[in-house]
């Protein structure tokens, strides 16, 4: 799949769809200002991004939605240089305003809706293993990465050691808790609030109160 660098070496960005149309999809209209109006490698304010979509509803969500088709774009939790309100476009990702780009992304839709509708936690978890070996290019690899903190380097430096992802405790107890009816999960969460809310109670008391108690 060609990169946005590579299509600008072939056309001028006016040849490319206006980013003002408001007949293609915001997502896609979002991808199109960020290439041509801001350009990759600079820095966007979310005042800008609002000023530029005033009519498009959760704005920053279709941003951040960019990153699941392999675009960077930091924030100040990335860049230390950026402010709070900054965002920096690194890199460009799929092309998506590309009809066949975004067919795929409709037949990939279209085949995880069961998926969606009747586990939503594992359809989350199937759409980013999707967006993920999509990505063929190491260098996009290797960006998703480097935006790793320090402590999540050394964790999947250790999953690549063993060869595997193992399971946490927590995950495994939700995942048991996830297959229970609907019923025995309403009781199991009152249950387990009434544990917690007792745990917290215990650890409020002073020594000599708790054995006083017990």
């Amino acid at each position: 799949m060609l990169r946005l660098k590579e299509v600008c070496g072939l056309a001028t960005d006016a040849q490319l769809p206006d980013w003002a149309n408001e007949k293609m999809p915001t997502k896609v209209r979002v991808a199109l200002w960020l290439a041509t109006q801001v350009g990759e490698g600079n820095v966007f304010s979310k005042d800008q991004l609002r000023t530029a979509f005033p009519a498009a509803a959760q704005i920053d969500r279709r941003v951040r939605e960019l990153r699941n088709h392999d675009w960077v774009i930091a924030t100040s939790r990335d860049d230390v240089s950026l402010a709070p309100h900054e965002m920096r476009f690194v890199r460009a990702g799929a092309l998506i305003w590309e009809p066949g780009v975004r067919a795929e992304l409709r037949e990939q839709s279209r085949a995880l809706a069961p998926l969606r509708t009747a586990d939503p936690e594992h359809y989350f978890e199937t759409r980013a293993l999707t967006t993920i070996r999509q990505a063929t290019d190491p260098e996009a690899v290797w960006e998703r990465l480097q935006e790793l903190s320090r402590d999540e380097k050394s964790i999947i430096l250790a999953w690549i050691a063993m060869g595997r992802r193992p399971s946490s405790p927590v995950e495994l107890a939700w995942r048991a808790y996830r297959s229970l009816p609907e019923a025995r999960r309403r009781e199991m969460a009152a249950r387990l609030g009434e544990l917690v809310s007792s745990e917290l109670h215990d650890e409020s008391l002073a020594p000599d109160e708790r054995s006083v108690e017990r």
